[in-house]
């Protein structure tokens, strides 16, 4: 009867081990996250954003760019923050790449302004939003 417990005993461990051993840490892997930054606006004939991505993530992007809130000098809002649902966009062509993606404004949205603020974004295919830094410029 020990005999026949003790075989059972390491029958069990045995099917322990083999159900274990077929778990993988790889259903645990934390995705990689897009990251993204918003470098300085340059003008020369014309508006020289650029969106820098440093990491592309694991999920697509569907769109990217600019988003901007310009303000004259009296303006009573105070929100100073471009966000998707609070600014207005520049979307860049074509897919988002590692490093510098460029986009070339040559529009007048700018004109009798005196506030800038804008800051890099990037939508993922999930729904989400990926934000640069935010800056400003005054005319």
């Amino acid at each position: 009867m020990k005999n026949n417990l003790q075989s059972a005993s390491w029958m069990l461990c045995l099917v322990i081990c083999i159900i274990l051993s077929g778990c993988s840490v790889q259903d645990h892997v934390i995705p990689e996250m897009l990251e993204i930054g918003t470098e300085t606006v340059a003008y020369n004939d014309g508006w020289d954003f650029k969106v820098r991505a440093d990491k592309l993530g694991d999920l697509p992007v569907t769109e990217h760019g600019i988003l901007h809130l310009v303000f004259f000098r009296a303006e009573n809002d105070h929100d100073y923050v471009p966000r998707i649902e609070h600014g207005t966009k520049i979307k860049f062509n074509g897919p988002v790449v590692l490093g510098a993606n460029t986009y070339r404004y040559t529009g007048d949205a700018f004109a009798g302004r005196y506030f800038f603020y804008y800051r890099a974004y990037a939508v993922k295919n999930d729904g989400s939003v990926v934000y640069g830094e935010i800056r400003n410029f005054n005319f």
